[in-house]
C-alpha cells in the first residue's frame, strides 16, 4: 500500500506543477523584461523511443532528469542544443522527462514511453 500512496502523491506533483506558460527572463531579446514562452513549443521526439530522445525549442534547458514511475532518479545529462540523450540502457517501460533551467527549476515534465529495442 505504502508505494501505491508514493506513487499517487508524484503524479500529483508532477502534473499539478506543470503549468501551460513560463515566465521567464528573456535573454533572446536581450532586455530584462520578462517574456512569456510557451511550453506547448517544446517537445521530447521521438516519443515512444528505444535508443535516445532530443528535445525541441530547448533554448532555456540546461538540465535533463529521468525519473521512473516510482519517482526515483535513473539518469541525468547536461543538455545542450540538438542533444541525443542516450536511454538504451533503461528498461522498458514509462519514465517522467523533467527539463530544467540554469537554476534548476523545473520548466517542463513529460512522459516518455521506452520501448523494447529488439538488439
Amino acid at each position: 500500500m505504502g508505494k501505491h500512496l508514493l506513487f499517487l502523491i508524484f503524479f500529483v506533483c508532477v502534473f499539478l506543477g506543470s503549468q501551460d506558460t513560463l515566465k521567464a527572463q528573456s535573454s533572446v531579446l536581450g532586455s530584462n523584461n520578462a517574456a512569456e514562452i510557451s511550453l506547448v513549443d517544446i517537445k521530447v521526439f521521438p516519443n515512444p523511443t528505444t535508443d535516445f530522445f532530443q528535445i525541441s525549442n530547448s533554448l532555456n534547458i540546461k538540465k535533463v532528469v529521468v525519473y521512473n514511475m516510482f519517482g526515483k532518479e535513473v539518469k541525468s545529462f547536461f543538455h545542450y542544443n540538438n542533444a541525443q540523450h542516450d536511454v538504451n540502457d533503461l528498461k522498458t517501460g514509462m519514465y517522467i522527462v523533467k527539463m530544467m533551467d540554469e537554476r534548476n527549476k523545473v520548466i517542463k515534465s513529460v512522459k516518455l514511453n521506452k520501448n523494447y529495442s529488439g538488439v
